[in-house]
């Protein structure tokens, strides 16, 4: 079986998530064109709309409301990752581009995902903008992932490099991603509530596509238009117990402790963290990675198999994840029929066993031996789906992705699960995919990979070991020397909902 229609089930999914189309599903005027309906809530359009946003997918999301709204925007500025408007000329995705006739400003900044001078500026235009707002204004905002980086703003007297300091110091002393963003929103003046703060009384629309998993909205790009619950006392603490209070710019424990001193003194009132305060403020999720998940089922439908979405909170290690994927690859073949008579062998247990011990539900693993039942006895292939975001952790000097380590890191998996079982393996096309929706998977040019289990024999033959090149965080390199096809080329997408991934299992009898 061939690949394409793996890959064509990827697309799909990303296809279905494209800030355009998204944008236009969520606003609408009405028969007069005098009023713009978000959900349940209507605005009075009289040229009282302004338009900020900042993430990887807002040039697109910019692009729609512009073309619904264009009539009543008076100003307009955006955040979005440096050269993204260059690729999509190159890409001739005019579509995500805005007219050189728009009121809305596109600034690019954030080179490698990272806040710099650049984005640092345009956050503070940001501010200037929507400080400025009167209760008549109509204020939209367009979010997305990567939006943290692109909206840095530090509260006085932390500097942009106190606060890069800060996170180098707080990476590389065990701080969750988490306690990271508890910092980052309370030195910051747009994150945490700050922008919707400083729009007031202006109403604010805030339009999000999530990146996150259980799409949390004080999470993504660390939540600008959301009431925060976190306290500069509770960074105190953290640093205290991460015994890094000594450690960090002085500036920035200065600061927590004055805001601690000041909201002790008001009695909580200097914090904004919900009530009536927060009435001119809506935030909707345009996009998220269920709805990714939902058009790859739906294509994979379409192309003769058998869909099942396993988890849509995939995360951990990539490589790890690849491992499990790869025994995943072989349960569920043996579970097609050619063992059904004795499903309590020994192996088969134990690999049932050994999947439970890495995280996988028994219930997901039952969900997973119907499947396989049911497309035995319909002679249908099986398409096994998650999505989720993983990590990696930089040991080596190479060049790759969490997607294409998880690709490689299965191959290996099924390579070896071929070697113990090649009476039933050989029976079965066995084909894994994992890429992210917003194209790119870590500093390549590429959104991911696809393997089968002839993948890692390819690499044998080319006396290339795999296994290497994975240690060394170098699985692009070895992509590109073993098979250029494998990789998933398809440049910025400019939307992002996470990764998604696909195994497939069909049987050759």
């Amino acid at each position: 079986m061939a690949n394409q229609d793996v890959v064509s089930i990827f697309s799909s999914a990303v296809n279905s998530v494209l800030p355009h189309h998204l944008i236009r599903k969520h606003i609408e005027l009405n028969h007069s064109g005098k009023n713009l309906i978000i959900e349940d809530k209507k605005y009075k359009l009289d040229n009282n709309v302004y338009v900020v946003g900042f993430g990887k997918a807002v040039l697109g999301m910019a692009r729609a409301v512009d073309d619904t709204l264009s009539q009543h925007i008076v100003k307009g500025i955006i955040s979005v990752p440096t050269g993204i408007q260059e690729n999509f000329r190159d890409a001739g995705k005019l579509d995500m581009l805005l007219d050189s006739n728009s009121k809305i400003e596109v600034r690019e900044g954030s080179k490698n995902n990272m806040p710099d001078k650049s984005s640092y500026q345009t956050a503070v235009r940001i501010q200037d903008l929507v400080s400025k707002l009167r209760e008549k204004d109509l204020l939209i905002v367009l979010i997305s992932g990567g939006g943290s980086a692109l909206l840095p703003l530090p509260i006085p007297p932390v500097t942009l490099e106190e606060e890069l300091e800060l996170t180098q110091i707080l990476s590389k002393n065990g701080a969750t991603i988490d306690e990271l963003n508890i910092l980052r929103k309370n030195i910051e003046v747009l994150k945490g509530g700050g922008l919707a703060k400083q729009a007031f009384p202006a109403k604010v629309i805030a339009l999000i596509v999530s990146d996150v998993i259980g799409d949390k909205l004080e999470i993504i790009s660390s939540g600008p238009t959301v009431p925060d619950k976190s306290t500069p006392q509770q960074c105190l603490m953290i640093l205290k117990q991460l015994n890094l209070q000594d450690k960090i710019p002085e500036s920035i424990n200065t600061l927590l402790v004055r805001r601690t001193r000041e909201i002790t003194k008001s009695t909580g009132s200097v914090e904004y963290t919900g009530g009536t305060q927060w009435e001119h403020v809506q935030n909707v999720i345009v996009g998220k990675y269920k709805m990714a998940l939902a058009a790859a089922s739906m294509k994979a439908e379409q192309l003769g198999f058998l869909p099942i979405t396993l988890s849509s909170v995939l995360n951990g290690e990539a490589s790890k994840v690849g491992v499990m994927f790869g025994m995943l690859a072989r349960y569920a073949a043996l579970s097609f029929g050619y063992k059904v008579s004795n499903p309590k062998s020994s192996d088969y247990v134990q690999l049932e066993l050994d999947l439970v011990s890495k995280g996988v539900p028994k219930k997901t693993l039952k969900k997973v031996v119907a499947l396989a039942h049911h497309a035995y006895n319909i002679k249908k292939p099986i398409c096994i789906l998650t999505g989720g975001e993983t990590t990696v952790q930089v040991k080596g000097s190479g060049k790759g992705g969490r997607n294409q380590e998880m690709a490689v890191a299965c191959a290996l998996e099924i390579d070896k699960q071929c070697q113990g079982d090649t009476s039933v393996l050989a029976n079965f096309d066995l084909i894994f995919l994992s890429g992210g929706t917003d194209g790119i998977d870590g500093p390549t040019p590429v959104a991911g990979a696809v393997i089968d289990q002839t993948f890692i024999q390819k690499c044998n033959d080319n006396n290339m070991d795999a296994l290497t090149y994975l240690r060394n965080n170098d699985t692009f390199n070895l992509f590109e020397k073993i098979s250029e096809e494998c990789l998933i080329l398809i440049g910025h997408t400019g939307t992002n909902v996470m990764d998604i991934q696909a195994l497939v299992i069909k049987s050759k009898k």
